[in-house]
């Protein structure tokens, strides 16, 4: 069952659910709002990029980039909530992809992590403790029997070691090339929608299709890379 903003709050207040940095403001009706948080890798670059303070300030990612972050919130599931999570539709229209699991598992414990695609043909800056994306949190009929293996880099706010090596041995330069052919894509749509703005109807049927499709063929690629590992 999905919990509303008062159950929620309810199981926090009684330390059943936990969420750090908790603001009431970031509680939605029947969600929470979750920001970005220190840590980051991105692709083709070799440093890790630290926000907040005493690090960068921002996270750059240009078109094409591919980058693993951690939310500045850690969240603690008891063992009969399991949770979900849903991105923010506002870095959506900008053109940000976030990849992510189907479901978070009862008795989960530390920082989520995140992968990110640009899949815009523009640069996107994102800040520390930006929003990123809501969370939902589903109450279960009894405890799960099933637990949840301990992730200590992510309980520590760390991007774990396999996550780096995973990004390492990306092929970066099928990601750059996969960013310069999106460019070329996307120019290619702008020429289109400029021969057809006198043609709403032709426009509304054909462009928007062809604009999805881009879309789709690069999440696709990126997933592919991403079973790969």
């Amino acid at each position: 069952m999905l919990m509303n903003d008062a159950e929620i709050l309810h199981a926090i207040e009684n330390k059943a659910l936990g969420i750090t940095h908790f603001e009431q403001q970031r509680l939605k009706g029947a969600s929470y709002d979750l920001t970005l948080g220190t840590e980051a890798l991105v692709s083709n670059r070799d440093e890790k990029v630290i926000l907040g303070l005493g690090g960068t300030a921002s996270l750059i990612l240009d078109a094409g980039d591919f980058a693993l972050v951690l939310t500045k919130e850690s969240v603690k599931l008891p063992m009969n909530i399991a949770a979900s999570i849903g991105m923010r539709s506002s870095l959506a229209r900008r053109g940000l992809i976030l990849l992510h699991g189907m479901q978070i598992d009862p008795g989960f414990e530390g920082h989520l992590r995140f992968g990110l695609f640009n899949a815009s043909p523009r640069r996107i800056v994102l800040d520390y403790g930006d929003d990123l994306c809501m969370i939902e949190f589903h109450k279960l009929a009894g405890n799960s029997t099933k637990t949840v293996p301990r992730n200590d880099d992510l309980i520590r706010g760390r991007i774990p070691d396999d996550d780096k090596q995973f990004l390492r041995t990306l092929e970066t330069t099928s990601l750059s090339s996969l960013a310069q052919e999106m460019r070329s894509m996307s120019m290619s749509v702008k020429e289109l929608t400029t021969q057809v703005t006198h043609q709403a109807s032709i426009q509304n049927k054909f462009l928007f299709p062809i604009v999805s499709a881009i879309f789709i063929a690069v999440v696709a690629d990126i997933l592919i890379k991403m079973t790969k590992h």
